[in-house]
């Protein structure tokens, strides 16, 4: 076989251990939850996909584009184009959304040269020359746009060719906020192609997004829903889409059976009276094979003593079932060190195995004694955490974390309101812990497992944990 052909049955050859290796030999009744990873939302992302700006809109022939954006820019001094980039500055009509079509119909007929005949939805003029408030956003339909758009760089108007030189364009001036509406008027009348006209110039008033998307689909919407929008692969907002992506394709075949350990080691410890059916697993994929560090159940209703208490009050929130992860992850950092993990026995914290599944992961000699805490490894929960074992997660320096089920009325993790159980309006802390860096000093990635066909396997555990508990 030669060198090529080589290479290539090779890369057809998976040589990493399966999670299925991870569990060879154990007793263990587990089934992997069916579903795929959907990535959380930072709460900047959450931000941006909420707030819009009322905007000035001008009409004007296409080659006195640049005499209008200067006139602005002097009347304006302290406009930032940078604040809008994401919004496409000039638009033919054909390319504007079908609503504001609508509105703008029909283009002004110019002395000369072709006019835009792309028909409009519906012939409704509307001069808002002498307007003082903008539309209402809630009555902006949401029909697709017709045609892709031109592409046009960041602060620059587009270029015209000859025979476009007399074709009518749509021209986002600036927010509102920038301007009142008798000055701008008063200064596009002063300047060309203005200046020599009889008729006044047509400004209209357009809802637009105040911020930049986060992906090409929000792009797309909001294209369609709002104004014309450049999108420029990336994510001011959050992590970037390829690096989601990529990691989201390294764990995802194998998120489904972590998750279903997690949950196993919660059932032992909920039929051992300990805590709630909550569990989570601690996962090190940094040699390129999956190795379980940790596995962890919720124990708050067990005493320091080690025996069940009544199920009163919040419980022991100090044994929640990441903290007692960390906390076995801890000891075996210090394990392989050669020194006493008996050293960090602390009793409010049970953190020694509780269960058959814990005992068993514990005892595994897989983890490096270098290396801060959990730092690279990858953490999967059966619940979203509370805000306090958020803040333990991110403070532990975990790589990358999964939750099998929002808990939005206690959750850290996410940054969208959801509605919980018995509840019919949105609800939620909001505060999307996992990325958050102009405040907290680490992020990393986070995803929602969406199970198939409303959640399958995880279904009958969903409904034992109230929304109220913090997990």
């Amino acid at each position: 076989m030669s060198t090529p052909d080589l290479a290539a049955a090779l890369e057809g050859l998976s040589l990493e251990r399966t999670p299925w290796d991870a569990l060879h030999g154990l007793a263990l009744d587990v089934t992997p939850w069916d579903g795929r990873l959907v990535s959380l939302r930072t709460k900047d992302e959450v931000r941006a996909s909420l707030e819009t700006v009322s905007a000035y809109v001008v009409e004007t022939p296409a080659r006195f584009a640049n005499a209008v954006k200067d006139a602005i820019q002097t009347a304006v001094p302290d406009l930032k184009t940078s604040e809008f980039s994401h919004l496409r500055r000039v638009v033919q009509y054909k390319y504007l959304p079908p609503h504001l079509q609508k509105s703008f119909y029909p283009p002004t007929r110019l002395p000369r040269g072709d006019e835009d005949t792309s028909p409009p939805s519906a012939p409704s003029q509307v001069s808002l020359e002498l307007s003082s408030a903008p539309p209402s956003p809630s009555s902006i339909p949401t029909s697709p746009a017709t045609a892709p758009l031109p592409d046009q760089e960041d602060g620059t108007v587009e270029d015209v060719s000859t025979e476009d030189l007399d074709t009518v364009r749509y021209f986002l001036l600036c927010p509102t906020r920038y301007i009142q509406h008798a000055d701008l008027l008063d200064t596009l009348r002063r300047n060309p192609p203005f200046n020599t006209s009889t008729r006044a110039p047509r400004i209209f008033y357009v809802t637009v997004p105040g911020l930049a998307p986060t992906s090409q689909e929000q792009s797309d919407r909001w294209t369609e829903q709002y104004w014309p929008i450049a999108y420029k692969n990336t994510n001011p907002f959050g992590p970037h889409p390829s690096l989601v992506a990529r990691n989201a394709a390294e764990i995802e075949a194998e998120a489904g059976t972590w998750l279903a350990l997690a949950s196993c080691a919660g059932t032992q410890i909920s039929e051992a009276g300990f805590g709630e059916k909550i569990g989570c697993v601690v996962v090190d994929r940094t040699r390129g094979t999956p190795e379980i560090i940790a596995v962890a159940g919720d124990s708050r209703w067990r005493s320091p003593v080690g025996l069940v208490e009544e199920k009163d009050g919040c419980g022991n929130a100090m044994a929640h079932a990441v903290e007692r992860a960390i906390a076995i992850v801890a000891k075996k950092r210090l394990r392989s060190a050669g020194k006493d993990p008996s050293l960090l026995d602390r009793s409010l914290f049970c953190d020694n195995p509780l269960t058959d599944v814990e005992q068993q992961f514990f005892e595994k000699a897989n983890l490096p004694s270098n290396g801060y805490l959990c730092v690279d490894l990858d953490i999967y929960m059966t619940h979203e955490p509370c805000v306090m074992c958020s803040m333990a997660i991110l403070h532990s320096r975990f790589r990358r974390c999964v939750i099998g089920k929002r808990m939005p009325l206690t959750g850290g993790m996410s940054s969208d309101t959801a509605k919980g159980n018995g509840t019919t309006e949105a609800a939620g802390l909001a505060h999307g812990i996992f990325w958050r860096p102009s405040e907290l000093n680490w992020k990393f990635l986070a995803w929602e497992w969406k199970g198939a066909e409303g959640r399958g396997k995880e279904r009958k555990q969903d409904g034992d944990i109230a929304d109220t508990l913090q997990v």
